[in-house]
């Protein structure tokens, strides 16, 4: 099984397949195409093949396969995972080879020589078997190689690439490691299962399914749609899902490679925020848009007000990935408007219960800058009039000093009545600080814009939404930009001018997941690993239990756990409809317990990606086969 995986893995790392393109359709084929040529679906054609995925522009499919045990059973394991990868541009001078995990490997050994070579290191003589010493032919020497750690975070991770490099013990490429080293295994195990189908040898009672779904780096559309095929698949194949592992690549360290029951949940608030404008020499007649949202971001980035605890673990707290005022040319006016975006984390919370936090803290944000408006109005206004002061004594010494004709010591700079006043009139317009302000949700809003001119309004959404669709499909924007200025256009709509901030969500939203938290299925995640981890073991992989994964993963879109209510998301979602939606009835009656368990792999995302070899090749292939067997589906 060894070189089959490392076949598939090789042929599937040769199509780029890059997310939110149309080369992901490329790597869907060659997907396809090894499953075809698997004996098992020559024989039983029916069984596998592409399902379209409703609304997806780009008309990216899912790919599956279904080999059906000795026995009549309805009992089903799932093996998953995306075939889209991430863009190669950090790969530098080797990006064309980022696709070709052996000439990259050449490369990398020659470029690691190389390093050797001119790197001054502590030498031994030719012929010592220091492990993880490396010959220097030419001087006839051996350049020691630091000892290195099997598993765990590196102290210098460019020297652990390198020392990696030199070990062979790693396969490199873009999505070696995430995630088609995962789909190889999964193709591999889908192989060796159907032929013993075939030759009368398995002693599986029920099914396996190979699913691989596109976008997952993206938006998740792949998973999101895969919701329905498989409500249609189980009721047509009469399957019964017991458990769905995503083969994703995870971490090792001294205590074992990580099994994660659950997935972190996100979503991203929209922050808009409208002020006042004015000409910059009258900045306290308007209020800073942009001082506004820094507020939010001040009271928000990084907030442990944020960070949910569940068990020892904790999840990050929320970062601002835009901020920007919303002025298209320069002038020197106060920006009357500023948004930006955020993503925030979670175990346990939903979307609405961020939403009104959100709320809490803009009001707060806004009343603090207002606030700040006023002190420094103040203290501005305390400072010019003890100029005024001190002036005004100055020229009533100088006009005594003239009197008695003596010459002034300092004619400079004098205070003119017109001065006077001015500092005067400024000291009257406290008054001139924006006090009124507004926190709307998206949803109230619109409701007021439906109470203007209810019909009126839902003609204009509908058109908005239309082409903002259009802008989408066409790559002229993104979820969370096209967010914002739908945002924008229904305040321009609202004909609302005092200062206000409204809050809603952009796409796409991951809700909180946990095996062990679905009603009904309470503790089957758990149940599971304690099988996972049998089985591990006895093939001589240590494993931990993880409760989230907080890298954010498809596992969010396998079941509903705890009284989340989605409904309130999609009127807060401005693209909520057609250009993105979530079919949160279908994956609650769905319900699959699921867990994330892949191959070692390191640097996901960086150039410097790659997955272990043995992990890859020998351990999880093995993993997988005995738990489906003789574990999960024993006859």
């Amino acid at each position: 099984m060894e070189e089959k995986v490392y076949e598939y893995l090789n042929r599937l790392v040769s199509v780029p397949g890059i997310s939110d393109t149309d080369e992901e359709r490329k790597t869907a084929e060659a997907i396809r195409e090894i499953i075809a040529e698997q004996p098992y679906f020559k024989a039983y054609p029916e069984n596998f093949g592409t399902v379209e995925i409703p609304g997806d522009a780009r008309k990216r499919p899912l790919v599956y396969g279904l080999v059906r045990g000795n026995k009549k059973s309805g009992r089903t394991i799932i093996l998953t995972g995306h075939y889209d990868v991430v863009s190669v541009e950090d790969y530098g001078k080797l990006k064309p080879l980022a696709f070709s995990m052996d000439e990259l490997k050449a490369e990398l050994e020659k470029e690691y020589g190389e390093r050797v070579m001119w790197t001054p290191k502590k030498t031994v003589k030719k012929g010592s078997m220091e492990a993880g010493a490396k010959v220097n032919e030419e001087a006839g020497e051996r350049a020691e190689v630091p000892e290195r750690k099997t598993c765990g975070a590196a102290a210098d991770p460019e020297q652990d690439f390198w020392d990696d490099v030199a070990s062979g013990e790693w396969i490199f490429g873009r999505g070696a490691a995430d995630m088609k080293g995962g789909l190889a295994a999964g193709l591999a195990v889908l192989l060796g299962i159907g032929e013993e189908v075939l030759d009368g040898t398995c002693r599986m009672d029920g099914n396996v399914l190979f699913l691989s779904v596109p976008d997952e780096e993206s938006y998740s559309v792949g998973m999101r749609g895969a919701a329905g095929f498989l409500a249609k698949l189980r009721e047509q194949e009469k399957l019964s899902y017991e458990l769905l592992i995503d083969l994703e690549p995870m971490s090792r360290d001294e205590n074992g490679q990580e099994v994660f029951l659950g997935s972190v949940g996100k979503c991203m608030p929209v922050v808009l925020v409208q002020g006042r404008t004015a000409h910059v020499s009258r900045c306290f007649d308007g209020l800073n848009a942009v001082g506004v949202l820094g507020r939010m971001f001040e009271k928000t980035e990084l907030s442990e007000e944020f960070a949910e605890v569940f068990d020892g673990e904790v999840c990050m707290p929320p970062t601002w990935l835009n901020f920007k005022d919303l002025k298209k040319e320069y002038d020197v006016s106060v920006p009357a408007r500023a948004a930006g975006y955020l993503s925030v984390l979670s175990f346990q919370s939903g979307p609405g219960e961020i939403m009104e936090k959100m709320r809490e803290l803009g009001a707060e944000a806004f009343a603090e800058y207002i606030e700040k408006m006023d002190a420094e109005r103040k203290m501005l206004e305390e400072k010019l009039s003890g100029r005024v002061v001190q002036r005004k004594k100055q020229c009533v010494k100088t006009a005594e000093l003239q009197a008695a004709n003596v010459e002034s010591i300092d004619h400079t700079d004098p205070v003119s009545e017109e001065y006077a006043d001015n500092v005067g009139e400024c000291e009257k317009t406290n008054d001139a600080v924006p006090q009124k302000f507004n926190v709307l949700s998206f949803e109230e809003l619109s409701e007021q814009c439906r109470k203007k001119d209810r019909e009126g309004f839902e003609s204009f959404m509908a058109e908005l939404k239309v082409r903002t669709e259009a802008r989408i499909r066409n790559g002229e924007t993104n979820y969370p930009q096209a967010t914002i200025d739908m945002m924008t256009e229904v305040l321009d709509w609202s004909g609302l001018t005092d200062p206000v901030m409204v809050i809603g969500f952009a796409p796409p939203l991951y809700p909180a997941y946990h095996s062990d938290q679905m009603a009904g299925k309470e503790g089957v995640g758990s149940w599971q690993f304690r099988k996972i981890k049998k089985v591990s073991e006895a093939a001589g992989c240590r494993v931990k239990k993880v409760h989230y994964f907080t890298g954010i993963s498809d596992l969010s879109y396998c079941g509903t756990c705890g009284d989340m209510d989605f409904s309130g998301y999609a009127a807060e979602t401005p693209l909520w409809g057609g250009g993105y939606q979530v079919d949160f009835e279908e994956i609650g009656k769905l319900n699959i317990p699921a867990v994330l368990m892949g191959p070692w792999g390191k640097d996901i995302h960086r150039r410097t990606e790659r997955v272990n070899r043995k992990s890859l090749l020998v351990e999880l292939p093995e993993i997988l086969h005995t738990l489906i067997e003789d574990q999960i589906l024993l006859t």
